[in-house]
């Protein structure tokens, strides 16, 4: 106990020297320190604040895509329910017509044999051996003069 009682002696002296030994230089300190952290606080809750507002503003945007969404389908199943749907959908997929109207069935070899393939067509012409550049120069010449 002795001991802290000469440390505390000995800084008192030192204080004492510089001049720094008067009450109200602590209490200005003190003062000091309590209003660093009520600024550090008050900053603390600006922060925070602002993180909340964007936070806030993210979920409403969200929010509105949500809600736009379900609009959406809202109108979608009105327009499942609607009479036109049901006749659009009778006609593609049972391949049903209406009055006056036929159906025709196209077989997979019909379309294949009536589909005209690069290959197939005779107006291909064999690679030419002339050099990229001349092919070019008549194929611009056949352009702007007809050939």
């Amino acid at each position: 106990m002795d001991l802290i009682r000469t440390k505390i002696e000995i800084i008192r002296n030192k204080l004492a020297e510089k001049g720094l030994d008067d009450p109200r230089l602590l209490g200005v300190l003190l003062l000091g320190l309590i209003g660093l952290a009520v600024v550090y606080n008050g900053a603390k809750v600006v922060q925070q604040n602002y993180e909340l507002t964007e936070k806030i503003a993210i979920l409403e945007e969200e929010n509105r895509v949500l809600e736009l969404q379900n609009r959406n389908r809202e109108l979608e199943i009105e327009y499942y329910k609607t009479p036109e749907f049901a006749e659009l959908k009778a006609r593609r997929v049972n391949g049903v017509a209406a009055e006056g109207e036929r159906v025709y069935t196209i077989t997979e070899e019909t379309a294949l044999a009536a589909l005209k393939t690069p290959l197939d067509s005779e107006t291909i012409e064999p690679e030419s051996t002339k050099p990229a550049y001349q092919r070019n120069f008549e194929a611009w010449m056949n352009f702007f003069f007809g050939g």
